[in-house]
């Protein structure tokens, strides 16, 4: 089996049933034979072993660009088994065909991966749900997307805070101050004339 052949995925425990291309192999470090990577024809990745996998008859069928989605719409999504719900807040050109490729804030708790690179085809518009609450994002720091409806503007204004009034301190002891001019006569002074 080669990249970019088709095949159907006749068994295991990911894909069974789906078709797709192969994008990748390499060595299968569960059992002999080979590792592949394929791209499902609905856009989805699957991890097989190529004994799983019989060569496809026919082309792949035309792919549609799906749904078109805007910064700030709010998605359902699934990919490679996880699903969720978040807002879109990067858009570009898909990788395998026509449509959108998504960058989808999670709204899954903290200490999730956040972040969601996916085909707009694995997307589902959520309509008239409000956003979930979400903290400052708890990695990376600056630098950030700052478009309308991105993640930035989840994140509140700086507040300014007013310094409370500082105690001044003791006032220095007369024997102390003059303890330090003391210090300061005794250090001697590299001589002038040379």
């Amino acid at each position: 089996m080669e990249k970019g052949q088709r095949v159907n995925i006749l068994k295991g425990r990911n894909g069974k049933g789906e078709s797709g291309t192969i994008f990748w192999k390499g060595p299968n470090k569960w059992g002999e034979g080979e590792r592949l990577g394929v791209r499902s024809d609905g856009g989805e990745t699957f991890w097989v072993s190529d004994q799983d996998v019989e060569v496809a008859s026919g082309s792949a069928p035309p792919q549609e660009a799906g749904p078109t989605f805007s910064k700030g719409d709010r998605v359902s999504f699934k990919d490679r088994g996880r699903e969720g719900t978040g807002m879109v807040f990067w858009i570009g050109q898909s990788r395998h065909g026509p449509g959108q490729r998504l960058g989808v804030r999670d709204d899954a708790p903290e200490g999730s991966d956040d972040a969601v690179w996916i085909e707009a085809t694995q997307a589902r518009a959520l309509e008239g749900e409000a956003p979930a609450p979400r903290s400052a994002p708890h990695r990376g720091g600056g630098g950030g997307y700052s478009g309308g409806g991105g993640y930035d503007d989840a994140i509140p204004p700086a507040q300014s805070y007013e310094m409370p009034p500082m105690d001044d301190g003791p006032p220095l002891d007369d024997a102390y101050a003059d303890q330090m001019a003391a210090a300061a006569d005794d250090v001697e002074e590299p001589p002038h004339d040379l």
